[in-house]
């Protein structure tokens, strides 16, 4: 029996002991993890003390018990290597990952950098740099998990965030916030990962006071699916929000998977009605609160739909309030983007190559019929639903109806 003298086995290199220990990582090998350890390893992991990985350990014993813990605290959805870079016994990984709290039930994902230290083919230390204070809301049991935010650009976005699966990004139109699509990102937020802004300017948002353009938005929201690691999403934009998608769709179609259009336009405002909405923006900006909720009253009258308005009262009034708590130079802005000095973008129209669902109300006079029909004709793979009785706000006024086109067509990607 010829008998092997390790002694005599070649060495790892660095870089090779690194894969390895990735390896069993991936495949939970415990023993075979531990086996590339030197007896005096080093496992350093910094961020609030009551993350169950936080904490400096020493020794294969203690570092053997960390990874027993890990899955008893962690289920990992996501963890993929980018980057791996070696220099003399030193290995740097580049990466991301995203795992679901067992204790809170959070999903939390960051980008991430592990530094190895290697010697005699045995992993010396090991050090992970990654949003330790993100990970700390998502282990605290009283944080207000789904709330995110992220500065774009000198701009705050709060986002609410829940769900698995492939992901869909909702924006409101103008002067609503957020809670307009409740109904949406309750139901199909059980199949998807589901993204519902506050657009700048409006709910809990910042804005540049600067002012902005449609353009900038969706630059912005172009870099945020980038940097989120979101991969290809469903962008999902009513009337502003829409005005947004069609820009995203056209310009930076890598980062879409389908577009669904409510109540939107891609024209320029209606010129006959740029005087008037000049008188808004005024109260909006500098009025009383009495005659900005009379301005504001007179919207609701003159954009939602009849059936909707006598049969939701307490419903119309908690949308008024919720104009009426934007802050007034940020709405007046973003009026400024949406509206004002929006422009025409007919020509992007024909470089959407996604499915695209367009939905209006029969009654919306905001964005009336005809500006959805021109947007159908001009997309190549696009569909029209138009919903009698309904105004500016479908996903509001007939939630149950637009929850299931979305859901439909989302079968159908």
């Amino acid at each position: 029996m010829e008998i092997l003298d390790r002694s005599t086995a070649p060495k790892l290199n660095a870089k090779e002991v690194v894969q390895r220990y990735f390896s069993a990582f991936a495949q939970g090998d415990i023993n075979q993890i531990i086996a590339l350890l030197d007896d005096e390893v080093v496992w350093h992991i910094d961020g609030s003390p009551h993350v169950s990985t936080v904490g400096i350990l020493q020794g294969k014993v203690q570092v053997r018990r960390w990874f027993e813990s890990f899955p008893k605290n962690f289920k990992p959805q996501e963890f993929v290597i980018n980057e791996l870079f070696e220099n003399n016994d030193n290995v740097v990984v580049l990466g991301r990952f995203r795992h679901t709290l067992l204790s809170t039930g959070n999903t939390v994902g960051s980008d991430m950098v592990i530094h190895f230290k290697v010697a005699n083919s045995k992993i010396a230390r090991y050090q992970i740099f990654e949003d330790s204070a993100l990970l700390g809301r998502a282990f605290d049991p009283v944080d207000n998990w789904q709330q995110q935010q992220l500065k774009v650009n000198q701009t705050l976005y709060r986002y609410w965030d829940r769900g698995e699966g492939p992901t869909l990004i909702f924006a409101h139109g103008l002067l609503v916030d957020h809670e307009a699509f409740a109904a949406q990102f309750n139901a199909l937020s059980e199949s998807y990962r589901c993204i519902v802004l506050d657009m700048p300017g409006h709910g809990q948002s910042g804005y540049h006071p600067d002012g902005w353009t449609l353009d900038d938005l969706s630059r912005d929201l172009a870099l945020m699916i980038q940097e989120l690691s979101l991969g290809k999403v469903t962008f999902i934009g009513q009337s502003q929000g829409g005005m947004v998608g069609i820009r995203l769709a056209a310009r930076y179609p890598e980062l879409i998977s389908g577009l669904i259009l409510i109540g939107t336009s891609a024209r320029a405002e209606f010129p006959e009605r740029l005087v008037h909405w000049q008188q808004q923006r005024e109260v909006i900006l500098n009025g009383p609160e009495k005659q900005r909720a009379a301005v504001f009253t007179a919207i609701q009258l003159r954009i939602n739909g009849e059936a909707w308005l006598s049969s939701n009262p307490a419903e119309v009034i908690h949308e008024r309030s919720v104009m009426l708590a934007h802050d007034r130079t940020g709405l007046a802005l973003a009026l400024d983007a949406a509206v004002i000095t929006r422009g025409d973008v007919r020509n992007l129209l024909p470089q959407i190559k996604v499915h695209t669902l367009v939905i209006c109300g029969e009654h919306d006079t905001a964005t009336p019929v005809e500006l959805s029909r021109e947007i159908v004709s001009a997309i190549e793979n696009a569909s029209l639903l138009t919903l009698a009785n309904v105004g500016h706000h479908p996903m509001i006024e007939a939630p149950k109806e637009v929850t299931e086109a979305i859901s439909e067509f989302l079968r159908l990607l």
